[in-house]
């Protein structure tokens, strides 16, 4: 039999991961899942992307001075055409590491469709976190700045959960169509710290969010590796994180592509990451990236 020694840091980040996996909600699934967000200004017809992109990100997880890989997440999206209308589908699957299949396995995939202004018409959540498997469906009834009504339809294999029709006088979305909207801001128009509240669907819950915009940034990833960025901040209104003022900071591509770079929430037990590790198919040159000679 083979034995394993943990070191106590990481007996104690596997004890942190139970209690955070405990909760009703999980928090590296929100972190991941809703951080794709705008303020609402966007480029109207401005499309970032093309058919067939793909983004991947590795996942972390910080306790003190342990960092821990959490798994992985890849989006896809691609354009077609259904019934004679343009349709962009998203997807986003979510998986965790090897380390972390032992205290809690994550198989999540998220599909979301676009019409050809960019707002949502229907999203559904595949769920398979542990012993908790199920389906759930987001069709968009009607959306505006004042009004936003869904109908929300979850199900496992044995019965159907719940079927409603839930409503809100806000801007609201799913937790993947964001990701789009993110990229097709026109900068241009906002302010520093210019602010606008959004409501994100999340089964029954509806989770309430501020978003901030902080001009542009420098994100380091190495001595060797910068990229020139625009930073958000964000205000995320959930028991998983660790407070809702600045719960939430992203870093997106300051170039054509507008590519979410890194991720970092403060959650109520240590912290997650999610950086891109990988890109294919990007519509333009990822000219935000710059590489910097080592020094002889």
């Amino acid at each position: 039999m083979e034995t394993v020694i943990k070191t106590l840091p990481e007996v104690q980040v596997l004890f942190n991961i139970r209690r955070l996996c405990m909760g009703r909600k999980k928090a590296f699934i929100l972190f991941c899942l809703s951080c794709w967000i705008s303020t609402g200004a966007f480029a109207e017809g401005l499309q970032p992307f093309k058919s067939g992109e793909q983004l991947n990100y590795d996942i972390s997880y910080k306790y003190g001075i342990v960092m821990l890989k959490a798994g992985t997440a890849q989006y896809n999206i691609n354009n077609q055409h259904e019934n004679n209308e343009s349709v962009i589908k998203t997807s986003l699957s979510f998986k965790t590491s090897s380390f972390f299949d032992k205290v809690f396995k994550i198989r999540d995939t998220l599909y979301s469709h676009l019409n050809s202004e960019l707002y949502p018409v229907f999203h559904e959540r595949n769920i398979n976190e542990g012993n908790t498997k199920f389906k759930e469906q987001i069709y968009f009834l009607k959306q505006s700045k004042s009004l936003t009504e869904v109908r929300v339809r979850r199900e496992n294999i044995h019965e159907v959960k719940f079927d409603t029709i839930m409503k809100t006088e806000n801007l609201g979305y799913d937790m993947l169509n964001i990701f789009v909207f993110a990229r097709t801001l026109d900068y241009s128009k906002l302010q520093i710290n210019e602010s606008l509240p959004l409501i994100v669907f999340v089964g029954k819950d509806l989770v309430k969010m501020n978003i901030r915009y902080k001009g542009q940034a420098i994100l380091e990833k190495s001595e060797t590796l910068k990229y020139r960025t625009v930073r958000f901040e964000v205000d995320i209104v959930d028991e998983a994180f660790n407070g809702a003022k600045n719960a939430m900071e992203i870093w997106i591509s300051d170039d054509e592509n507008r590519i979410p770079l890194k991720l970092k929430a403060k959650l109520k037990i240590g912290a997650a990451e999610a950086y891109l590790s990988s890109y294919k198919n990007l519509k333009y040159p990822l000219s935000s990236e710059v590489i910097i000679k080592p020094r002889r």
